[in-house]
């Protein structure tokens, strides 16, 4: 008997035991006596895998198929750790060909169909798990996939049937409960849903994914912001490096107004970023204070998995009229849709054949069917595999697609990734690098993206001349209620706010709450999102707390974009957020003529609102720091002939500025396109400024 033969059924053993650091031992002794024998090198792969070093695994089984090119189940075993590390494409052939030495084996099938399903073939991964089942049907993995397969087909009571059926044959397998839920959630039965991760929680009460999904549920479907805090609190408890669910909690509090623990939350976060965690948003990141560097490390970190993405095959650029293609979920009664409405209508036909794919929902609004009528080709895409909406436009011949969305919520980075264009673009949705490789352009201008600033974005940036905001000229403004009727003091100063809470932090309202001190009768006019309570309920109480009566703090409801807009109106003084500002907001207050205030920042986020000032002619509102910020605000509030000065001229100049002229914007970006592609056929990528 060779050393490595009587070694092996003590190594074997501590591997079937659980005692992976020990059985790796183990089998590197068995190879230190024999380095090519393939089932050490096999079984200590697998074992590296379960210890999540994911490296050492790779090569380890990539020795051993390489030694013994007919066993199976190593292959099989390659491509599980393949898909681990993201190469989808290579962990799918490995599958193939694992399959191709072992068709009846149910276990091989089974990783074969997941493998089809993350490459996007639906129907293979289908085929694959229904023959599974048919040979085995208390195979409960394989009901499992084939409920994953049919998913995305939109089959889903089917789906529902076969994730039923996993879960029942497995109880204790906490992933078939979690996706068993996910389809109940996608059929709209939340209370179902609900049902499904509470029992499922009672066999498991320590699972970090299925407390996620309650907590996820809780946010997004319940409205118990309460109760998804506390979940996600409890899935950090069980696992601390948990990005998704500290990055929903740090956004969630901020929501909430709950500041409770902020600084050392927002600690926790950047340092998690500088230890680039995955899957920490880098949307969550843009509230908090950070550097720009910061917030270029967190999207490289969140876009690293889409590096092995398979990428469509490259095609040159039209020698006619250029197409270009706008991606985004927000085609409906969207913030988006009424900045860029007019953009999509002003291109010039001529010289640009303009696409829409819409990724989002149909409100059936008159908005959705007016951004339908305003492209030449409208498609909607929703529900489908990000690889086939990269086909669809690659298909189209689309030569600069232009996401709209970045890293905002219901982004489809994997459609940038496929790269089913020849030129990328990003543009409005999302204030910061992408990064990834996801873009080549980023859209600026030369206040949020000045020259100083150019290191620390991923993409070459393409500088409109006056600010990089499209607005439409044509936005209606509705009749104004009195004041009385909206909960304001006949007389006083209103300060106003219009920004999602998830903006405010206690450095901004202990400012606000400053001014509120010194303008005697004056209030803060805030807005009420249909599930802010809690926020509402935080605000007053952290302004009693400053020394401010609550009824100072006064809320608007939810209303139409004509009917919101109207409510300016009744404002005296915008006041700015920061470090992240109010982007569409600002721009919604100075054209229904409400000045604002803001404070002059670091990150593109923090500039937006001095853009938009600089180009509706109205620089001197633009502060530098946060004691100026106060005492500029207390000064226009005892000074109504300067107010007076700053709304005439928003209703006059400032309505025909930059800021407000759509065509001029239209045909910025249209220069800037023309630039690219120039810049594209020669070979190059660089950032440069666009002169219309």
């Amino acid at each position: 008997m060779s050393e490595a033969d009587a070694i092996w059924p003590r190594v074997s053993a501590l591997h079937r035991e659980g005692r992976f650091a020990e059985a790796i031992a183990g089998y590197d002794e068995i190879l230190r006596a024999d380095p090519k024998h393939a089932a050490a090198l096999h079984y200590s792969g697998v074992a590296y895998y379960q210890t999540g070093q994911l490296g050492p695994a790779l090569d380890r089984l990539r020795d051993s198929v390489a030694i013994d090119a007919g066993d199976a189940d190593a292959w099989s075993n390659l491509g599980l750790v393949l898909q681990a590390i993201g190469h989808q494409r290579a962990a799918l052939e490995v599958f193939e060909k694992a399959a191709s030495l072992a068709p009846d084996s149910p276990e091989i099938l089974a990783n074969l169909a997941t493998g089809q399903s993350a490459a996007g073939r639906h129907a293979d991964a289908e085929a694959t798990a229904r023959r599974v089942v048919a040979r085995d049907p208390t195979f409960a993995k394989a009901w499992l996939i084939l409920a994953l397969a049919l998913q995305p087909q939109g089959r889903m009571l089917e789906a529902l049937d076969a994730a039923t059926r996993a879960a029942g044959l497995a109880p204790d397998q906490e992933s078939h409960a979690g996706v068993k839920a996910q389809i109940e959630l996608g059929i709209g039965a939340v209370d179902r849903a609900r049902h499904t991760l509470e029992t499922a929680l009672a066999r498991h009460p320590m699972s970090a994914p299925l407390r996620f999904e309650l907590a996820s549920l809780l946010e997004f479907r319940a409205g118990n912001l309460a109760g998804a805090a506390a979940a996600y609190e409890h899935v950090l408890k069980v696992d601390p490096a948990h990005g998704p669910a500290l990055s929903q909690l740090t956004f969630l509090r901020g929501r909430m107004a709950d500041w409770r623990d902020r600084d050392a939350l927002v600690a926790r976060y950047r340092a998690a970023v500088a230890a680039e965690v995955p899957t920490l948003s880098p949307f969550a990141f843009l509230s908090l204070p950070s550097t720009r560097a910061e917030q270029r490390r967190c999207a490289r970190t969140w876009t690293a998995p889409l590096a092995e993405v398979e990428r469509l095959p490259r095609r040159p650029l039209s020698s006619g009229r250029l197409r270009i293609g706008y991606l985004s979920a927000d085609f409906h009664t969207h913030a988006t849709a009424f900045l860029a409405a007019g953009l999509f209508e002003q291109h010039d036909r001529a010289r640009f054949e303009v696409f829409g794919y819409s990724t989002g929902p149909d409100d059936r609004s008159p908005m959705r069917a007016r951004i339908a009528r305003a492209f030449d080709r409208f498609t909607d895409v929703r529900g489908r595999h990000p690889y086939a909406v990269a086909d669809a436009i690659h298909a189209d011949g689309v030569d600069i697609l232009v996401d709209l969305k970045g890293h905002t919520l219901d982004a489809t980075p994997i459609v940038l990734a496929r790269r089913p264009a020849p030129i990328q673009v990003h543009y409005l949705g999302y204030p910061g690098t992408v990064e990834g490789g996801l873009v080549d352009w980023l859209i600026g201008d030369p206040v949020v993206t000045p020259d100083a600033h150019l290191a620390d974005y991923g993409e070459a940036i393409a500088v409109l001349p006056e600010s990089y905001q499209i607005n439409d000229r044509t936005r209606p403004i509705a009749a104004t209620p009195p004041r009385a009727e909206l909960g304001l003091p006949e007389a006083g100063t209103v300060f106003t706010s219009f920004n999602q809470t998830y903006k405010i932090n206690p450095d901004v309202f202990a400012a606000w709450m400053a001014i509120l001190a010194r303008v005697p009768g004056s209030v803060l006019w805030l807005l009420a999102k249909p599930d802010g309570e809690p926020a509402m309920a935080n605000l007053r109480r952290e302004a009693a707390a400053r020394g401010v009566a609550e009824e100072r703090i006064v809320f608007a409801r939810h209303r139409a974009n004509a009917e919101y807009l109207a409510l300016y109106r009744h404002a005296d003084l915008f006041l700015d957020t920061w470090p992240y500002n109010a982007h569409t907001t600002a721009s919604d207050a100075l054209w229904a003529g409400c000045p604002v205030l803001t404070q002059d920042g670091d990150t593109f986020a923090g500039r937006v609102a001095a853009s938009l000032l600089a180009a509706v002619g109205l620089p001197e509102l633009v502060v530098p720091s946060r004691d100026a910020y106060v005492e500029k605000a207390v000064a226009l509030a005892g000074d109504p002939a300067s107010l007076a000065r700053l709304k005439a001229h928003l209703a006059g100049p400032g309505r025909a500025s930059a800021l407000f002229d759509t065509a001029r914007t239209t045909r910025a970006l249209e220069a800037a396109y023309a630039a690219m592609a120039e810049q594209m056929r020669r070979g190059e990528r660089r950032t440069f400024r666009v002169v219309v």
